[in-house]
């Protein structure tokens, strides 16, 4: 088949790094990557000179045929190719992270690096390194340094995923955006990944994995029939001499709840922690104040008393947030910041600070990590996180080193996803990325569109909800308090409109549940679950699980116990009181592994359960 080149205006002759060619007799090469299970394949083929890939999930094709590219600007590097040399790995091991969704992540692959070279100038070359796991396949590209090529710009990635039909996708074009069930053919526009896809039989996530500290977050257009394409949301790509994209991976399951479990595939392909002291790392719970000292010394002594471990300055505390002359240095009148960290640290509370990239970048960053650091501030919330170019990027990982350097915690907000890096740098306990509980439910976020974000935002990893209890946007109490297990976060912000005034001694038995639940976990399971209907989580840390429950539609859910061990239990069940979704019921029941929980609930409603041992 033959393939023109448009010329693009404004650049130097673009040429495609992979091009599918002419009518030429070129050897066909094929290799096959199986998963340790089994279960995941993905195939390399060289077809006429151009890579390509399928992806299988017990011998059903997922993807097929789908080309492989890059896009440069400058002499051509080549456009057909053969294969070199191929070189296999594997491992089958496990890690413990610092903190995690469970205790030890599983971290087994069998893979093959294939060396290409120029058919027609053995000088070029080109490296694809294809993995399969039991959770799902990657890939990725490396340029290795070329003759006569100092600079490289990468003007677009051109990786496809040919999808065998017209799928349904949930779709959104922006990490703060609400969720729509589209056909592939439907999508308006770019999507943000990850991006979940339902085949009918199989749920797919389309994902990225690594650091992106030094390249352009991947967004996927359509292109052509039932096709996706890779593109840069803003910008070109540059690098000096070689060029190693990030992991692009494929994750399917017979259910979506397994991809959630499965999202630390993501940290298994990012590079292993970068910090040899991580003890001053601690995940907790926390409470947003009021931008006072007497509002925070409140929340401190609920929080000393409550089992919560961090206290929060928002927007505002070193003024206006998006005024660029609000200096990160200085403090509002109605704030004695030194009282505060004095008092925090007394009871044994931390204190974060809100930071925007205004103030960021305005300001000499060492020395105002430095001087938080000094003070005794114990991490940062950075905001206004721009989130489109490799600049951002850089901008943005220099940051997060630069807070680890003054120990200082991080939870990203705004418009950022994680990509696993929070194994290299595992200090970054959480990130927004996520349209949390600050939307009304009448405004863009109903329960639907939360169990829709549970389930396609979360193959990403942690993300920052925001859930509040007594605010009015409450409907359901026992939504609320199943939400802090439902979506995973290290950083669980919690009450977030809430102040502790409102929370007089024993008025609220319930809030029980938030005191005794962890923030990281030994084990976690996906029980139960339909994408935009209803969805129950389980997680364990020692010898107590944790469940949430939450439905879009009212009904009632059996909730098998079979993840329990040997023995028996008591759950302690924080039910919805079906006369008033604002009044929470406490049960207990003696269960065991063999048992099940009906839990009933209204339209929008919730269920927490403790399970703790006889």
């Amino acid at each position: 088949m033959m393939i023109s080149i448009p010329k693009l205006a404004s650049f130097p002759i673009a040429f495609w790094l992979l091009l599918s060619a002419s009518n030429c007799n070129w050897a066909a090469e094929e290799m096959t990557i199986v998963s340790p299970s089994g279960d995941h394949s993905i195939q390399f083929s060289l077809l006429e000179g151009v890579p390509h890939y399928s992806v299988a999930f017990r011998d059903v094709a997922i993807l097929v045929n789908s080309r492989l590219a890059l896009v440069l600007d400058g002499d051509q590097l080549g456009d057909r190719f053969v294969v070199d040399s191929k070189r296999t790995e594997s491992e089958n091991g496990s890690w413990v992270p610092v903190v995690g969704s469970r205790a030890s992540y599983p971290d087994s692959y069998n893979g093959c690096v294939i060396q290409l070279r120029g058919a027609t100038d053995e000088t070029q070359r080109l490296e694809l390194t294809f993995r399969a796991y039991d959770e799902g396949v990657a890939f990725r590209y490396a340029i290795p340094p070329q003759e006569g090529i100092d600079e490289l710009e990468l003007k677009s990635e051109d990786t496809h995923f040919q999808f065998t039909g017209d799928h349904f996708v949930y779709w959104d074009d922006y990490p703060q955006a609400r969720y729509s069930k589209l056909r592939l053919s439907e999508m308006p526009g770019h999507s943000v990944r990850p991006l979940l896809v339902e085949t009918g039989s199989h749920f797919v996530a389309i994902a990225e994995a690594g650091s992106i500290g030094r390249y352009a977050p991947m967004m996927l257009n359509r292109s052509g029939e039932n096709q996706l394409v890779t593109r840069f949301r803003s910008g070109t790509v540059s690098a000096n001499k070689s060029l190693t994209t990030p992991w692009r991976v494929i994750m399917v399951a017979e259910h979506p709840g397994t991809l959630v479990e499965n999202h630390y595939l993501l940290q298994n392909l990012s590079p292993p922690s970068k910090l040899s002291d991580t003890a001053w790392i601690q995940p907790g719970k926390v409470w947003r104040s009021s931008l006072t000292t007497k509002g925070a010394k409140a929340i401190v002594d609920y929080a000393a008393a409550n089992k919560y471990q961090y206290v929060h300055y928002d927007a505002g505390w070193y003024g206006p947030e998006r005024d660029a002359d609000s200096n990160p240095l200085t403090v509002i009148a109605s704030i004695d910041m030194q009282e505060t960290i004095r008092y925090a640290n007394e009871h044994g509370i931390g204190l974060i600070c809100y930071i925007n990239k205004i103030a960021m970048s305005g300001y000499d960053l060492d020395k105002t990590f430095q001087t938080y650091q000094e003070w005794g501030i114990r991490g940062v919330k950075m905001g206004f996180v721009d989130w489109k170019s490799q600049s951002d990027m850089e901008f943005l990982y220099d940051a997060i080193e630069k807070a680890a350097k003054y120990k200082l915690i991080v939870d990203i907000h705004d418009n950022f996803r994680l990509t696993g890096i929070e194994r290299t740098y595992p200090h970054v306990l959480t990130v927004e990325g996520i349209l949390g509980n600050e939307e009304l439910p009448e405004k863009g976020n109903p329960p639907k569109n939360v169990l829709t974000t549970s389930f396609a935002r979360m193959i990403a990893g942690a993300g920052d909800y925001t859930p509040c209890y007594l605010n009015g946007r409450v409907v359901s109490r026992s939504f609320q308090l199943a939400l802090g297990v439902v979506f995973y976060s290290p950083l669980q912000y919690l009450h977030w409109y809430d102040q502790a005034d409102r929370y007089p001694e024993n008025r609220y038995p319930e809030l029980e549940f938030w005191k005794e639940m962890p923030t990281t976990w030994d084990d976690s399971k996906v029980v139960q679950g339909s994408i935009g209907s209803y969805m129950t989580v389980a997680r364990r840390k020692g010898d107590r699980w944790f469940v949430g429950s939450i439905v879009n539609e009212a009904r009632s859910l059996d909730i098998p116990l079979d993840f329990l061990g040997p023995g028996e239990f008591v759950a302690k069940i924080y039910a919805e009181d079906p006369d008033d979704k604002k009044q929470v019921i406490i049960q207990s029941r003696q269960v065991t592994s063999n048992s099940k929980l009906t839990a009933t609930m209204g339209a929008g409603g919730g269920c927490a359960i403790m399970i703790s041992p006889m």
